[in-house]
């Protein structure tokens, strides 16, 4: 068959008029009709068009679909569908991109009476859509897409193809006289939503898709435009790549075709202009002068004018370019007024931005805290349960060899806790740090003081088994052993466990009923759910604890929406009268929420973080508790044991310094003590501490057993050899008559001192190399594998340490020696370099000045020397470890921690 020629192109187009494109009497059969895709939209298209498709065909499968208008029948191929006597004029193809050139030749193969084939699919190949080009070209079919949604003809209420108007075309294809034609099905949608807001119905939408191949390009769609009685005008959406554009202008300037009527455009895709392959539509790609600036100089040029501006609405006959999709209403006002043509019908609706949703978070000024309005159905329902789901959410994963919550900052070597490194967060209290590990946002002032309440309250919520700890000690158990015994036996505690419960019921309770905001009215149907959830028949009755949480609750001016909630509850009549089953936990849950609430809000933490909180805030207390060298002789811990609950006030950090050094600290003193448990919050999720924890929650434990995972896995080699550079300095120190670490003595000559270690260390050195002695002890808190090789090497922690405490006027005798010896190591030819001084000696300094004058009082023994240190460790340790239980609890999976069988080795 020759090809044929349709004036005024120099090929074929089967198409006069738009008003023809489809029609009322169009008959559609579907290829791949029972695809995911199709079997949607076919019968929403179907039951809007009046029943205009009359077959369908699955390869390889006979059958129906079902649609309101009755069923489809559905066939094997195209060729039994002619036999069975279906007469159709248009086809459309839901296929695999490889699989398209086979149905259209089939289409055209079997139907010598299609006119039109209409392809859904996106990136059919070129060759193929070459293909298609030419079977339908010599056939005399016209083709619409590839990548497209199809056609719609408003005037007769008939969409073929894709999803125009989406599950309910009549409520945006509505009947009037602007014609689309646009490379995205999507907002050809949506420029006709827009449209109708102004009063702007629409006579035929084209989505022409946007792969390499458009075949229905639009100078054809400019030429049935002219031809379109009911179009007095044109909205085209256009992205990069391709001429076509082009062409049509310039064959509109050549008069190949009269063309009279205006414009509205809008070009998008500036972003895409330095990409190398394609990206969304398989088309929109540019780079030889065809990118989306050249396509709006097309446009600027043919219109005689510059881009609309909605302030100055200037526009010529020919149209105006649009720089932004929601400037089309505004836009086709101006070019109907020019032109003196009204809407086609009364405006309806706006494009003001209209707020679903809220984070109740963010304090807003007045102009952009807008109000939040309701999403139209079904979008409202989708939303409403959108907001019942609180907090972040992570996906599950092998968390083996992972961490959400700490690493090694590859390019500083510092170890972070949820992105700050340890030396930021070595300048926090404890309570500070403690909330940041699980929040992963430090607290405001508010939320420090109610975390304070909880920490010193469960210092005395029940006796330290001192017995035991007692007979650990008697048994030479290190810190880490007599420490993990009173934690294992916490299991499920009590309060723990109703304190969970009752989180769980004030999150369910605001969730549920939408309460966010502390000055909404709270709901009778919320008051019957927390009555039904706290109150109890024999509930425990109010005593000392009670009254100072509820003092707690009672305190902010501004609540925020857990107070705001547990307040209004507890003050009703029937809570009064009947009681809470658990006051106490209730109360504590109560604080627990409403101080880790705002970091759940804005998806900091998950939901289950707000739940376990109390949790890990009562076994870092119980830590601290287990922690007490020689309770019986510590007389600030025998004075905290005997006063009453309202003596346990003020900052944690200072309490517990007060529990270890049994006595009352000085700011510099409390500066210290931060120095030494920030920096050991974490070393990363690799240290055996944090694997032992991780481990025992992949295990599914109880989260106190969790923290005895990471006790266990500390010991001499990791925690607990901080002794040792104890020891080496109260050797080198023990004739210096030194009576205040704190204090520059110029008695002391450091350097000497300094040269003389040197010097003994260097013989002792070359003896045990001599003798081949290859384990000879080392001196510690020098060198570092990951600080060295400079002629002079520096640990960056310690360093920033030194200069924090030189900046706050803090000396310590113990680190200058320090830094002389790895220079006399130098000097003496011991080493090759100067040592970098490591952040194991900051530790050790600062525990030895704290500890200095008992020691030379002989008011603590030297074994409790080295169990403080390692004490220190395990507390500091243990907030990094509260951040990898609650990350691994999050993210992680049971029995995520075991190796392989694959990495599993025998040796011999």
């Amino acid at each position: 068959m020759r090809q044929l020629i349709t004036k005024p192109f120099p090929y074929f187009v089967g198409i006069y008029s738009l008003e023809e494109l489809v029609t009322k009497d169009s008959r559609v059969c579907v290829i791949n009709i029972l695809g995911n895709e199709s079997r949607k939209v076919t019968p929403v298209s179907h039951e809007y068009s009046g029943g205009n498709i009359v077959a369908g065909v699955q390869y390889g499968r006979r059958g129906v679909l079902e649609t309101r208008l009755g069923e489809i029948p559905v066939y094997p191929s195209v060729r039994d569908v002619m036999e069975h006597g279906h007469e159709f004029d248009m086809g459309v193809i839901y296929l695999p991109p490889t699989a398209v050139s086979q149905a259209a030749w089939e289409l055209v193969r079997y139907n010598k009476n299609l006119k039109r084939i209409v392809i859904i699919t996106e990136k059919v190949p070129t060759r193929d859509s070459r293909n298609i080009r030419f079977i339908c070209q010599e056939a005399g079919v016209d083709v619409i897409g590839a990548n497209c949604l199809g056609v719609a003809n408003a005037w007769d209420h008939v969409r073929v193809g894709g999803a125009l108007g989406g599950d309910h075309p009549e409520e945006t294809i509505r009947k009037g006289s602007v014609a689309i034609h646009s490379n995205s099905g999507n907002f050809t949608t949506t420029i006709a939503e827009y449209l109708r807001t102004s009063g702007f119905g629409i006579s035929t939408a084209v989505s022409s898709g946007k792969d390499v191949y458009i075949h229905f390009a639009l100078a054809e769609f400019l030429y049935a435009a002219q031809n379109d009685p009911r179009t007095k005008a044109v909205a085209l959406y256009v992205e990069p790549g391709g001429y076509y554009e082009k062409q049509a202008l310039d064959w509109i300037k050549e008069r190949k075709f009269g063309f009279n009527k205006p414009i509205v455009v809008c070009v998008t895709g500036r972003w895409k202009k330095d990409l190398n392959r394609s990206c969304g539509h398989a088309g929109a790609m540019a780079g030889s002068g065809d990118g989306a600036e050249e396509k709006e100089q097309w446009f600027d040029d043919y219109f005689e004018t510059g881009a609309f501006d909605p302030d100055n609405p200037v526009v010529t006959k020919k149209g105006v370019r649009v720089a932004s999709i929601h400037h089309f209403p505004s836009a086709m006002q101006a070019i109907y007024k020019k032109i003196d043509e009204s809407p086609d019908f009364k405006s309806s609706g706006d494009l003001s931005l209209k707020l679903w949703i809220s984070d109740n978070i963010l304090s807003l000024p007045k102009s952009l805290d807008l109000p939040v309005t309701e999403a139209i159905h079904p979008y409202n329902e989708q939303i409403k349960e959108i907001n019942k789901l609180i907090g972040a959410n992570y996906m599950r994963q092998n968390m083996r060899n992972k961490s959400g919550a700490s690493r090694m900052n590859p390019h500083t070597h510092v170890a972070e806790l949820h992105g700050s490194s340890v030396l930021e967060l070595s300048k926090a209290t404890v309570e500070e740090n403690l909330y940041f590990a699980l929040a992963r946002v430090m607290p405001g002032k508010q939320d420090i003081a109610k975390i304070n309440v909880l920490l010193n309250l469960f210092l005395k919520w029940e006796d330290a088994d001192e017995t035991g700890l007692a007979r650990a000690k008697a048994n030479q158990c290190t810190p880490n052993a007599s420490i993990a015994s009173q934690i294992a036996a916490l299991g499920d505690h009590p309060l723990i466990r109703q304190s969970r419960e009752y989180s769980k019921v004030i999150i369910d309770g605001l969730r549920e009923y939408g309460i966010y905001d502390s000055s909404t009215p709270i709901p009778k149907s919320l008051e019957s759910y927390m009555i039904k959830q706290i109150c109890s028949e024999s509930p425990e009755p109010p005593d000392a604890l009670s009254e100072i949480l509820l003092n707690e609750l009672a305190k902010s001016s501004r609540p925020r929406v857990p107070f705001h909630l547990c307040r209004h509850i507890l003050s009703l009549e029937a809570v009064k009268k009947k009681g809470v089953r658990n006051l106490n936990a209730f109360l504590i849950a109560a604080i627990g929420v409403d101080i880790f609430w705002n970091p759940m809000l804005a998806k900091h933490i998950t939901r289950q973080t707000v739940e376990d909180a109390i949790a890990h805030i009562f076994i870092f207390s119980r830590i601290a508790v287990s922690a007490v060298l020689n309770p019986g002789k510590n007389s600030y811990w025998q004075k905290l044991k005997n006063n009453d609950l309202h003596g346990l006030t003020g900052s944690f950090t200072s309490n517990l310094f007060k529990m270890l050094f049994n006595r009352k600290p000085t700011d510099v003193e409390i500066e210290e003590l931060k120095y030494l448990l920030g920096l050991t919050i974490t070393n990363g999720p690799g240290t055996i501490s944090a694997k032992g924890a991780k481990e025992s929650v992949s295990a599914r434990n109880h989260i106190p057993t969790a923290y005895v995972g990471f006790l266990c896995n500390t010991g001499f080699a990791h925690g607990g050899n901080g002794f040792e550079a104890v020891a080496f300095l109260m050797e080198n120190f023990k004739d210096s008559r030194l009576s205040d670490p704190g204090t520059p003595n110029a008695a002391i000559d450091l350097e000497s001192l300094a040269k003389q270690a040197a010097k003994t260390y260097g013989t002792y050195k070359q003896n045990a190399k001599e003798t081949g002695e290859l384990n000879y002890k080392r001196i510690p808190c020098i060198n570092h594998p990951v600080f060295k090789g400079n002629d002079i090497n520096i640990d960056p922690r310690e360093d920033f340490v030194r200069k924090e405490m030189e900046s706050k006027n803090i000396y310590n005798v113990f680190l200058d020696f320090y830094h002389h010896l790895v220079k006399e190591l130098f000097n003496e030819g011991v080493t090759q370099n100067v040592f970098c001084v490591n952040v194991d000696a900051v530790l050790a300094v600062i525990t030895l000045k704290l500890i200095w004058k008992d020691l030379q009082n002989n008011a603590i023994s030297f074994k409790d020397a080295q169990d403080l240190v390692f004490i220190l460790f395990l507390l500091g340790r243990a907030i990094g470890v509260a951040a990898e239980i609650d990350d691994h609890k999050s993210r992680g999976q049971d029995m995520d921690c075991r190796t392989p069988q694959s990495e599993i080795e025998y040796v011999l």
